[in-house]
């Protein structure tokens, strides 16, 4: 009876088996089934929500707006380019003025020249504050007859210092403003000759007895020398104990702004 029960036992398990084997079959089968019927349809689902995307974006390319953003970066490069003309054109406008102002300068300065001077034209090359001291670089030299001790003039009637120095081609300038410097003045109205010192940049210091009439404003010649104005006097300050009186006058010409001198040969 053990045996009988035993048997029948191994024969249902093996039945279970087959039944779970083909079981598993058939859903493995319906599932390649459902994927090949609904591959197609996945796909096309895919497709219909990207569309709405693809054709936005079409729309957006070739939209007004769009375009219009193009258009406005063209002309961003356009306004580039054009600026970039303009001030290449402006150097170029500003350089043209500098030449016809230099032009003017120089019909003005041989207009206005002594006819009675032997004068040479010359162009400064170096003038402070490139150079040390009070001193100026000119552009001619012994080749053009220029000799120590020649007088310079700018603005075709104010001198403003000596040839201090000769070569071939160049000659060196020394300001009388150069510190220490010391020479003979005419003063203010009274027409008093004094002695006047550089202290550099085109200042001079007077020290003048306080008798001598002088006044802010007072015009600084230098005597036997044709010149309309020399200096003008800026300051004058002394204390009620003082027997002088310090008086501050300045060259009514800015040799750093210089680009022509005369000399006087």
């Amino acid at each position: 009876m053990k045996m009988n029960y035993l048997l029948k036992s191994s024969n249902f398990q093996n039945r279970r088996k087959v039944v779970q084997k083909r079981a598993l079959t058939i859903f493995i089968i319906l599932i390649i089934i459902i994927l090949i019927l609904f591959t197609g349809l996945i796909r096309r689902a895919l497709f219909s929500i990207a569309l709405p995307a693809w054709q936005a974006e079409n729309t957006i390319l070739n939209s007004n707006t769009f375009q219009y953003f193009k258009s406005k970066q063209a002309l961003i490069n356009d306004r580039v380019v054009l600026e970039q003309k303009l001030f290449l054109a402006g150097n170029l406008l500003a350089l043209n003025e500098t030449l016809q102002t230099e032009n003017e300068n120089l019909k003005d300065l041989l207009g206005r020249k002594d006819s009675k001077q032997n004068t040479i034209l010359a162009t400064v090359l170096v003038k402070p504050p490139q150079t040390p001291y009070d001193m100026l670089t000119i552009d001619i030299g012994a080749l053009q007859n220029v000799k120590i001790g020649d007088k310079v003039i700018a603005n075709a009637n104010i001198y403003i210092g000596e040839v201090s120095e000769v070569l071939p081609h160049l000659a060196k300038v020394t300001l009388y403003s150069t510190p220490g410097r010391k020479l003979s003045v005419v003063l203010g109205a009274s027409s008093v000759t004094m002695e006047a010192v550089g202290i550099g940049g085109g200042n001079f210091n007077i020290f003048a007895p306080r008798e001598v009439e002088v006044k802010e404003g007072d015009v600084i010649v230098i005597p036997s020398i044709t010149a309309n104005v020399f200096g003008i006097v800026e300051k004058v300050s002394y204390k009620e104990t003082d027997s002088f009186q310090t008086v501050l006058f300045k060259s009514p010409v800015n040799v750093s702004e210089l680009s022509f001198v005369e000399v006087v040969i």
